[in-house]
């Protein structure tokens, strides 16, 4: 029974030190490119992990029209993260254009995250597609 006990106690460490390993930080700079509908646009997000909390700051360049940037905010589970972008632009308009922006994210590496973007403004635009980021 004790070899049995050895065993067992053996695996426990051996697994809580893997699910240590692969526990994410994603802290830093992140950038991606992706189509937003017929434009391209390119991102540069600046990332701070707090527990299993995201916060941060972005700026979009688009291929055409203005640079656009917002807050961050999110969680990592396992090798998931779901992030949420929040934007307000002023489109000359009276109501300027709020736009949230959720990515699903599965965690690649250290360095790569791989997913599905989904937006939608409040004039009930959306849009959805592929994204992938690195980390600088």
């Amino acid at each position: 029974m004790t070899k049995f006990a050895l065993l067992i106690t053996c695996i426990l460490i051996l697994s809580s030190q893997g699910a240590q390993a692969q526990k994410a930080d994603l802290t830093g700079d992140w950038t991606s490119e992706y189509q937003f509908g017929p434009i391209k646009e390119s991102m540069t997000a600046n990332i701070q992990q707090i527990g299993s909390n995201l916060i941060g700051s972005y700026i979009v360049k688009p291929s055409e029209g203005a640079e656009y940037s917002g807050i961050i905010f999110g969680s990592v589970e396992g090798d998931k993260a779901t992030v949420n972008y929040l934007s307000v632009r002023n489109s000359g308009d009276v109501n300027p254009q709020v736009i949230i922006t959720l990515a699903d994210c599965r965690i690649v590496d250290q360095d790569k995250l791989m997913g599905t973007y989904y937006v939608q403004d409040s004039e009930m635009n959306a849009i959805s597609g592929p994204f992938e980021a690195t980390r600088e």
